[in-house]
């Protein structure tokens, strides 16, 4: 079976027993900020198993893409460890338990695809004899074929240390004896390559307390793992995963490019082959390669397989090349990719050429390095791991920090490190490598652990029923019910309060929070931000401060819409009593005014997105936004800045569909039927799978998306661009305006262009050529006035050369001399060491505001071990308390200290005599 038909089969086998196919979650998960990526197939339930929420169905079956990297080191080097893997899992929320999962998948593994059941060993948790009792009587397993193991190995949870957790138990094939010859007696469970895991069973049914003692758990439930890649490796007769037909095609296309038999470059093929799996995935989703978070997980792996591909040979961008063979085989089953390729694509590309000169610049440091060790190791001093550890005697050694540097900054793997030193008989301190490396995970771990908790709130319960209930798209006040509010516990000028409905959009989709009152009888509270948490809880933001008079909002043109002006703000302590009366009726009327400038800026977004694909391509999607009332902030992908004309279409089209006052429809489906639509999903939004809202503007656009519009486009009433910038490396940011704050900034531009045509006298539309020129002639007379200046540096070193003190045949000079710029003063001493023929010179002038030194060495002097210029100027203005650097023959120093410049200078002749004066200097 091909690893699509496995798939399939598996997916249909539990759709025929009532399980409720739910489609992948994304990679970088939308409502879960404890994981950087989705790592298991259960995450997406995890709210489920957590009762955070309805159960929308009992059982549940899903294949769900999954990118993990706490293994990454082992990618390649061992036959299945992986970044990126399909989980194929079914799912029982307090329905069916052991029994019928466990029978179900012996059905599955041995009916359905085939799997010889000789080969098959179960494993269970020691304490769990109903597990245990169910493979020996209705399986038919003999007991030495029922591995009993360990917590470690067969115990699930809690996470966090308490809540829901339980036993599991796991199903082993037997690849044979011949794969690990060297362990005849090995079995499932132990640290070999013979016995793989082909399905782990989890079952819920334990609640952890804080005490440490186990209740039986309300509702006790069944979480399914089986790897993809792990089973299609076994049906097809393979004893590596990367011998299975989701790699083979990648593999062969990377050889092709490389132009090296995959036999000969194995390890490499493999790293790449996954990489590249995981990279289309996620570049496809839009996650960007970054310093940071997600993003730097995909530096990172991006910088691995580039590596690889160095050591195959290749000198060019390639990866991105890698992308259509993984888009052929997954099209099917995740259509998605098809939408993010040339994405995925052109993100592969622009930060496969940034890290070229990267690589090259790793390389030489780590040369730098290896030329650092070596010569320590020669005169038999060995070379300490930052003081961590001795290599073994008469071995030179680089140092683990050293490593770790080149690993994590540069992206040099620790075999190629491994091989290249080993090549010039170093060892690398791998120990303390280790011991980074190590540190390195344990953070990457600690940010992708689960946890149920958010922030501990004292809630404090009012009424009871649903809430939240969003009711601001056509009005602007509900009468409402307070359900809960809650003290923050680090602001006590705010509280949070949760209503039964409110007119209040919660801050989401880059959507700015409304703003506004809750208003009871003769309470008026100012509402200063409206918050979401969660996928539906809306949370607003309540100041127990007084509001200024010019801060109140309006919600029309009913001046009894918004308090009076000389109404006082309550104390604390009757808004807390008055949230806590469960009949009083509150009053929540939003800012509408303020709703409305948000409302042109966000359909702004929509109309500016459309515009950007059109001029751009379709390979631009949207990357984050910021809505707000007076301007709206869009980041886009793309791989260069915008041309003048690209920057003025983009502008016209938008205004263009302004002008044409389109209508803006929304509509309600299924995600399924929106995506098949070709409506666009934005990444990092969450979307209700049952219920999407659809945002239209007829023949130009149409979005998911929970923000509030305008009716009619004609309402944004003009759009002015103002800023575009680079975000990171394929993302860029335009920044615009909307209706009246359009015209002011227009007015505001105005303003400065008569201010600049004033300046300069001429009319505006000529002022750009006359700046122009003006920069021309400036630039002229300032290339005049440094041939100027270097010509009294000159002077300067006539006069100092002629004073130069000879010693023997070598000269020394030490001076002042007058240069504008650290280059003018680079170039007095090449001059300085061309005339002294033999010998050295320390100059120091004032450069800018900082007072500089320049030590030079002719070559002879460097070439006999006597003196160098880096030596030299360290030790300078080590004097007046500054530090310095460069090549043996010329370097440079700073001086701080200026009240010790004699002295540095004096310091700086007696090394130079001292130098010159040693019996050992050969003639020049």
């Amino acid at each position: 079976m091909t690893a699509a038909e496995v798939r399939r089969a598996f997916v249909e086998f539990y759709r025929a027993r009532d399980h409720h196919l739910v489609p992948s979650a994304p990679l970088a998960p939308q409502d879960d900020p404890s994981l950087l990526f989705t790592s298991a197939g259960m995450v997406p339930f995890k709210k489920y198993y957590a009762g955070s929420v309805a159960l929308p169905y009992r059982r549940a079956v899903s294949v769900q893409k999954c990118l993990r990297v706490n293994d990454i080191e082992e990618v390649g080097h061992t036959p299945r460890h992986l970044t990126f893997f399909e989980m194929l899992g079914h799912f029982s929320f307090g329905d069916y338990f052991k029994r019928e999962a466990i029978e179900w998948n012996w059905a599955l593994f041995t009916r359905v695809l085939g799997l010889d059941p000789e080969r098959l060993t179960a494993s269970v948790y020691h304490e769990d004899e109903e597990a245990y009792a169910i493979w020996r009587d209705r399986i038919g397993l003999p007991p030495e074929r029922i591995v009993r193991l360990g917590a470690d190995d067969n115990f699930w949870g809690p996470a966090g240390g308490t809540g829901a957790c339980g036993p599991c138990s796991e199903l082993y094939y037997d690849l044979g004896p011949e794969v690990d010859p060297e362990h005849p007696d090995a079995q499932a469970g132990d640290e070999t390559d013979r016995f793989v895991e082909v399905g782990n069973f989890v079952f819920p049914q334990f609640d952890r307390q804080r005490d440490g003692s186990d209740q039986p758990l309300k509702n006790r439930g069944i979480d399914t793992g089986i790897g993809l890649e792990r089973l299609a490796m076994v049906i097809q007769g393979k004893t590596s995963v990367f011998e299975s037909d989701l790699f083979r095609p990648i593999i062969e296309r990377a050889a092709e490019l490389c132009g090296v038999p995959p036999q000969k470059g194995t390890v490499a093929y493999r790293i790449i082959a996954d990489h590249v799996r995981a990279l289309t995935f996620a570049l496809s989703e839009g996650v960007l390669p970054s310093n940071e978070g997600r993003g730097y997980v995909l530096r990172r792996l991006i910088r691995r397989a580039a590596v690889q591909g160095h050591h195959l040979g290749m000198r060019e961008p390639f990866l991105h090349r890698l992308v259509e063979p993984v888009v052929a085989m997954m099209t099917d089953a995740y259509p998605e990719v098809v939408a993010g390729r040339e994405r995925a694509e052109l993100a592969l590309r622009t930060e496969e050429e940034r890290f070229g000169a990267t690589l090259e610049q790793g390389l030489a440091k780590l040369e730098e390095a290896l030329a650092e060790v070596g010569p320590a190791a020669a005169g038999g001093d060995l070379a300490r791991s930052g003081g961590e550890g001795i290599g073994p005697p008469g071995v030179p050694q680089m140092p683990g920090e050293t490593a770790f540097l080149l690993y994590d900054t540069y992206g040099l793997p620790l075999e190629l490190l491994r091989e290249i030193a080993g090549e010039r008989s170093v060892r690398i301190d791998e120990e303390s490598f280790r011991r980074r490396l190590e540190a390195q995970k344990e953070r990457s771990r600690a940010a992708t652990r689960f946890q149920f908790a958010s922030q501990t709130l004292d809630w404090h319960a009012v009424s009871r029923g649903a809430d939240s209930e969003f009711v601001g798209y056509d009005r602007a006040r509900s009468e409402s019910v307070v359900r809960r509010w809650a003290a923050l516990p680090d602001d006590p000028e705010h509280l949070l309060v949760v209503l039964d409905r409110t007119p209040f959009y919660g801050e989401a989709g880059g959507q700015v929070g409304d703003t506004g009152i809750l208003r009871s009888g003769e309470i008026n509270l100012r509402v200063a931000d409206t918050l979401r948490e969660g996928e539906a809880e809306i949370r607003h933001v309540v100041a127990l401060a007084a509001e200024d008079a010019g801060d109140r909002p309006h919600a029309g043109t009913d001046a009894s819409e918004a308090p009076h002006p000389d109404s006082a703000m309550p104390d604390a302590l009757a808004v807390r009593e008055a949230l806590d009366d469960a009949d009083r009726r509150w009053d929540a009327v939003i800012d509408a005014e303020r709703r409305d400038a948000i409302r042109r800026h966000h359909t702004a977004t929509h109309l500016l997105h459309a515009a950007l694909r059109e001029t751009l391509g379709g390979h631009v999607t949207q990357a984050g936004s910021r809505v707000a009332p007076d301007r709206l902030r869009f980041d886009y992908t793309h791989h260069a800045a915008l041309t003048p004309r690209q920057r003025a279409q983009i502008e016209l089209r938008v205004n263009h569909e302004i002008v044409a006052d389109r209508p803006v429809e929304t509509e309600l489906s299924t995600y399924e039927e929106a995506v098949r639509d070709g409506v666009i999903a934005l990444f990092g939004e969450k979307y209700d799978v049952a219920r999407v809202r659809r945002v239209r503007v007829p023949g130009v656009s149409e979005e998911l998306c929970g923000g509030t519009h305008v009716r009619a486009t004609g309402q944004i009433g003009a759009l002015l661009l103002l800023e575009e910038s680079a975000v990171s490396a394929g993302v860029r940011r335009l920044e615009a305006v909307c209706g009246l704050a359009a015209l002011e900034a227009a007015q505001r531009l105005r303003a400065a262009l008569e201010e600049v045509r004033g300046v300069v006298g001429t009319s505006a539309a000529e002022a750009p050529a006359k700046i122009e020129a003006m920069q021309t002639e400036i630039h002229r007379l300032r290339k005049e006035l440094a041939r100027a200046r270097r010509g009294e540096g000159v002077s300067d070193l006539d006069a100092l050369l002629r004073e130069a003190e000879a010693i023997g045949p070598r000269k020394i000079v030490v001076g002042e001399v007058r240069a504008d710029s650290v280059p003018a003063l680079r170039e007095l001493g090449d001059r300085v060491r061309q005339r002294l023929g033999s010998g050295a010179a320390l100059l120091w002038g004032h450069v800018g505001e900082k007072t500089t030194f320049l030590a030079v060495v002719t070559r002879d002097l460097v070439d006999a071990k006597l003196l160098r210029a880096d030596a030299l100027v360290r030790a300078v203005a080590a004097v007046t308390g500054g530090g310095g650097g460069g090549p043996p023959h010329m370097a440079l120093g700073g001086a701080r200290d200026l009240d010790r410049l004699p002295e540095a200078l004096e310091e700086g002749r007696r090394r130079m005599e001292a130098a010159l004066r040693t019996d050992e200097a050969p003639e020049p």
